[in-house]
């Protein structure tokens, strides 16, 4: 296949320009769900419940990819990923969770999409 072949020769123009503007139209909203995710996910924090800290910061994990937040995306995969191995964390494993759910509303609230610049640079260094 030629480098500038179409990869995609049978797809619509049309319908690929509204599902384009679809998805521009749900990352205007992006952060409203993203506070909300948050909220639960602190207070989750609070109540002990990491089964549900997982589902929650496994969709944040994803919606912050499709939505340029990448920086909830990799931190959202250091918390399921700390979840998963330690289900009834120690002081250090629940501190360390705590200090993911801090960086990840830090994010959020400081709207650090893309990278961050130096403060996404610190928060990743947790």
């Amino acid at each position: 296949m030629a480098d500038n072949a179409d990869p995609f020769p049978d797809l619509d123009a049309a319908a690929l320009e509204r599902a384009e503007a679809a998805l521009a139209n749900l990352a205007t909203r992006y952060l409203e769900w993203a506070e909300a995710d948050l909220v639960k996910l602190e207070a989750a924090l609070a109540a002990g419940r990491f089964d549900q800290m997982f589902g929650i910061a496994h969709d944040m994990k994803g919606q912050g990819a499709t939505f340029a937040y990448p920086l909830v995306s990799e931190l959202g995969n250091r918390l399921c990923r700390l979840v998963e191995t330690a289900p009834t964390p120690d002081a250090a494993q629940l501190a360390r969770m705590a200090a993911l759910v801090a960086a990840m509303g830090e994010i959020i609230r400081g709207r650090f999409s893309g990278d961050g610049g130096d403060m996404g640079r610190r928060l990743l260094a947790l």
